[in-house]
């Protein structure tokens, strides 16, 4: 049979359409059964908090069940390997904290997975700034004035942080470089300790999430000396930001969605897009305020997540690297 210049066409057409009828079909037939959310992280946390809601609002917009599963431990990297181990099917996501995807690697001797080999990016979900405050003993209320401090008085300042090479940690550890001032790192259990020695002047400064530290600024304990967000935030533009006296100095725990490598395309976008609608619910950006958590909606696509990621581990890697920071 001869093909007619007619046939010929409705063939081309018929192939072109093929990609979006397979789309159409992956993302309206999925899901038919229920969804886990894995957050490496405990009960309560901030990103189990936020993966809940998120959850739930799924649950109403699917008519399936979205459930959150906590698995943590080794800094996240137990809930993350789990996510990776998964079938690439839309069934299993991560809900992840800045710390596995972008730190650890830099501080781990081995890593049971690889994000960049084992995950498709989703969405970014927010970001987390650290802040900086000082002691009201040591009559330092500025950025500038630390950084003189430190300068006249090398070795002399500390700072607390809650744990050991996290994003906590790691912002001190910026800060000394960009400024090339030595203080000494001191590492609490609890952010709690850290907060009433700094309080009572057992260490100069405290660095943690702004959450932890604003009860107490606001009764006046602490001296709030910078934010380190790239940008004034919702509810802290009274704060200065460390970048008003370090250009460009950034750092923070952010959170995100990823799905295992090889998840279909028009799945990864549908939970895009589902997730995005979700995060625009004021009630939930309430929550994230109060958590610490800001969107930051020129960071929407899964591509723009994927560049993120690659930037974020190599700023840490090079902080790890200049404060040899050794690995576990």
């Amino acid at each position: 049979m001869v093909a007619t210049p007619r046939t010929c066409a409705l063939l081309i057409a018929l192939a072109l359409s093929l990609p979006a009828l397979t789309a159409r079909a992956e993302t309206r037939e999925w899901p038919t059964k229920y969804v886990r959310l894995i957050v490496p992280g405990s009960s309560g946390s901030a990103p189990d908090v936020m993966a809940r809601f998120i959850a739930d609002r799924l649950t109403q917009k699917w008519g399936q069940q979205v459930i959150v599963e906590n698995q943590p431990g080794a800094g996240g990297n137990i809930g993350v390997a789990a996510a990776a181990r998964t079938a690439p099917d839309g069934y299993t996501l991560l809900f992840s904290q800045a710390a596995p995807l972008a730190l650890n690697q830099h501080i781990f001797k081995q890593m049971p997975f690889s994000i960049e080999n084992d995950f498709d990016p989703v969405i970014f979900i927010g970001d987390g700034p650290m802040l900086i405050a000082a002691s009201p003993k040591i009559g330092v209320k500025t950025i500038p004035e630390l950084i003189a401090r430190a300068k006249a008085n090398p070795g002399k300042l500390s700072y607390a942080t809650p744990g050991v090479k996290n994003v906590p940690h790691l912002t001190g550890e910026l800060f000394k470089s960009m400024t090339d001032v030595d203080m000494q790192h001191v590492s609490y259990r609890t952010n709690s300790q850290a907060i009433t020695d700094t309080m009572t002047g057992v260490v100069d400064l405290v660095i943690d999430g702004v959450p932890a530290l604003m009860p107490q600024i606001r009764a006046g304990n602490l001296v709030p000396l910078g934010v380190t967000s790239d940008r004034h935030l919702p509810g802290l533009e009274g704060l200065p930001l460390v970048s008003d006296t370090l250009s460009k100095f950034a750092i923070s725990g952010w959170f995100a969605v990823l799905a295992p490598k090889g998840t279909p395309p028009a799945i990864i976008a549908q939970l895009n897009s589902d997730i995005q609608a979700a995060l625009q619910i004021d009630e939930l950006l309430v929550r994230m305020r109060d958590l610490g958590v800001y969107r930051d909606l020129s960071n929407t696509t899964p591509e723009q997540l994927a560049a993120y990621i690659r930037a974020q581990s190599n700023m840490f890697g090079k902080i790890a690297e200049s404060a040899k920071i050794e690995r576990d």
